[in-house]
């Protein structure tokens, strides 16, 4: 399987999703305990081995069940073949408790350092993380700040479920748009409904909407 960088620093990486007991919406598990793609949409109930033969090209399926997707692994099919990779997330799998680099309340999210970026703080309003404002630092040292990110549940798109859906899993309205992520972190995703096979797949419209520094 391949792997793709998620930040610029060389991580290594952590194992990452977990098993479970139950299944959300959309899902089922499969043989290995993990939560799958329900088997009649076009991904597999299990994840799938590289180069196997694929018929619904530019599908994508996630298969895991950490709430975030760098810390599951992603299937998608591109050119009738199924190819998977992950990220070298250094934060997964997502701990159950704040790290302590984060900040008490959401709403006073404070300072952050090179240190403190990717950090996974989840609060009732949404998720936080440090992020590099514009991009990774440079080879010599030098390059952009470190700033807070928040993403506040409240600015859901009407009819976008509460919680990321899974890669993959069904939605029912077409081309319906919902943004997960602040800029990129730490839930990681903004997706759309494929109307074509009404399943959730990766957004790349607004990277950074419903987003704001704190």
């Amino acid at each position: 399987m391949r792997k793709v960088a998620w930040v610029a620093a060389a991580f290594a990486l952590a194992a990452c999703g977990g098993k479970t007991d139950s299944s959300p919406p959309g899902t089922d598990a499969g043989t290995d305990g993990f939560v799958h793609p329900t088997p009649s949409l076009p991904c597999p109930t299990d994840q799938p081995a590289d180069g196997a033969s694929c018929t619904h090209d530019g599908v994508e399926c996630e298969y895991g069940s950490d709430p975030r997707y760098t810390c599951n692994w992603v299937a998608t099919c591109s050119n009738g073949m199924w190819s998977s990779s992950t990220s070298n997330d250094a934060w997964c799998p997502t701990p159950q408790a704040n790290p302590a680099a984060c900040p008490a309340t959401y709403g006073q999210p404070g300072a952050c350092t090179d240190s403190d970026v990717g950090a996974p703080c989840q609060y009732a309003e949404g998720w936080c993380s440090c992020i590099f404002v514009g991009g990774p630092p440079t080879p010599d040292g030098g390059g952009p700040d470190t700033s807070w990110m928040c993403f506040d549940q409240a600015t859901m798109t009407s009819g976008c479920p509460k919680s990321r859906p899974r890669l993959g899993t069904a939605c029912a309205q077409g081309d319906l748009e919902c943004d997960y992520s602040p800029c990129g972190t730490p839930s990681g995703l903004a997706v759309q409904c494929d109307s074509s096979t009404l399943t959730w797949a990766q957004s790349f419209g607004s990277p950074c909407a419903g987003a704001s520094a704190k």
